[in-house]
């Protein structure tokens, strides 16, 4: 052992770490991915398919036509289950506009969130029409943290291309709206970090 290792080891010891190799330290830190504060709704669904892999995340925002609001994710679920027919809420996640992420469909699920492309994705929904308003500054903090985790629970790589896009790259339509597609960049170097 070399000089450099045993201070190395010698300060490791002093943190309490002992002589855990470094490799299992890593291993340790990837195992213990702390999830961000995230308030879990228990909905009811009609149907459940679990989702073979999760390939991306899709970004999207509630869209309400000419209103910039707040919506929850039991708000979403009946108009989805009700009015739509569907399951119940297609996202994965909902981002409130005090910043507080919600639960919806349950994280392993296939979600109805981005036409033919559900099986391999997860879909985040921020609360808000991001055509005519612009994403709260707690919104964007959560959607970061979440991201990051998300892509740490799943080893994407937030960099990559087509790892974190939006509705728009994959669907005809403006989700998630001009305010927050151009800030796609900033969210993935976010998530990075």
């Amino acid at each position: 052992m070399n000089r450099r290792e045993f201070f190395k080891w010698a300060a490791l010891s002093t943190l309490g770490i002992g002589l855990l190799g470094l490799d299992s330290l890593r291993a340790e830190a990837k195992s213990d991915l702390a999830e961000p504060p995230i308030f879990k709704r228990f909905l009811t669904f009609t149907e459940y398919e679990t989702r073979p892999s999760t390939d991306f995340i899709v970004i999207h925002h509630t869209g309400f036509p000419n209103v910039d609001k707040d919506s929850t994710v039991v708000d979403i679920h009946k108009f989805h289950q009700g009015t739509l027919g569907w399951a119940g809420v297609g996202y994965h996640y909902l981002i409130r506009k005090d910043g507080m992420i919600e639960q919806g469909r349950r994280p392993n699920m296939v979600g109805a969130h981005a036409y033919r492309h559900n099986k391999n994705s997860v879909g985040i929904c921020l609360a808000g029409n991001f055509d005519i308003g612009d994403p709260t500054a707690a919104q964007l903090q959560s959607v970061e943290v979440l991201l990051g985790w998300l892509c740490r629970k799943y080893e994407l790589d937030p960099l990559k291309s087509g790892v974190i896009i939006g509705h728009r790259d994959l669907n005809d339509t403006t989700c998630p709206g001009v305010n927050l597609y151009e800030i796609m960049s900033h969210l993935r170097r976010a998530a990075a970090r």
